[in-house]
C-alpha cells in the first residue's frame, strides 16, 4: 500500500497539534495543583485555624496557566463552545465560509489581546510586580503566561480561518463527518457524488 502524500493543510494540522499539545497538558497539570493547593488550605484552616502561606497566591498563578495554556488546545481539538442554531441550515461551503470569517475577526480580536497583554507583562517584569499577601509572591510570570496562551491561540484561529476557507475539517474535526454534509448537500441539489476511498486499497477487477 503506498502511503498518501501529506498536503499541506496535513502539515499545518500535525504542526498546530504539536503546539497545542504540550500547552494542554501543562493546562492540566496546573489544574491538579490548583485543586491540590486549595484542598490542602482549606484542611489548614479547619484544623489550625489559619491558612499556609504562598498556597494562595500558587492557586491562583495556577488558576491562570490552566485558563490561558488551554484555550489552544481546546481550539485544536474543536472543544470551544459554539451555537450553529443559524448556520446548521446552511450548504457546508456556506457555513465553512462563515466560519473562516468568525475565525478570522476572532484572529483580529486576538491580536490586540496580545498587544494589550504584551505591553502589561513587560511593564510588570521591569517593575518586578509581587503580590501584598501573607507571602511577596511574583506576578510578573503569570502575566507572561497569558501572552503565551494568545499567541498559541491565534496560530490556532489563523490555521482554522485557513482551513475553513480551503473547505476543510477544521481542527478536530472528523473529515469523515465533512464528507457526509458534502454528499447530504449533493444528494438535496439532485448530484450523485462518488465518496472517495479511505481504506487505501485497489479494487481488482
Amino acid at each position: 500500500m503506498v502511503a498518501k502524500p501529506k498536503t499541506f493543510e496535513d502539515i499545518l494540522r500535525t504542526s498546530v497539534e504539536k503546539m497545542a499539545v504540550p500547552l494542554g497538558a501543562l493546562s492540566s497539570l496546573s489544574t491538579i495543583v490548583m485543586m491540590v493547593a486549595i484542598s490542602i488550605d482549606v484542611v489548614a484552616r479547619n484544623t489550625a485555624g489559619e491558612p499556609i502561606p504562598g498556597l494562595l497566591e500558587l492557586s491562583e498563578m495556577a488558576l491562570v496557566a490552566t485558563v490561558f495554556l488551554g484555550i489552544a488546545y481546546a481550539g485544536t481539538t474543536n472543544a470551544h463552545v459554539s451555537v450553529d442554531l443559524l448556520t446548521s441550515k446552511l450548504p457546508t461551503k456556506s457555513r465553512r465560509m462563515i466560519a473562516g470569517l468568525m475565525w478570522l475577526l476572532g484572529s483580529g480580536m486576538i491580536v490586540w489581546f496580545i498587544m494589550s497583554t504584551f505591553d502589561r507583562a513587560i511593564q510588570s517584569t521591569e517593575m518586578s510586580e509581587v503580590t501584598l499577601g501573607l507571602v511577596v509572591w511574583p506576578i510578573w510570570p503569570a502575566r507572561w503566561l497569558i501572552v503565551i496562551g494568545y499567541v498559541a491561540f491565534l496560530i490556532v484561529a489563523l490555521a482554522n480561518a485557513y482551513l475553513s476557507f480551503r473547505n476543510e475539517p477544521l481542527l478536530g474535526e472528523d473529515e469523515d463527518a465533512l464528507a457526509n454534509d458534502e454528499a447530504q448537500d449533493s444528494s438535496s441539489t439532485g448530484q450523485h457524488v462518488i465518496a472517495p476511498e479511505v481504506d487505501g486499497t485497489e479494487k481488482k477487477s
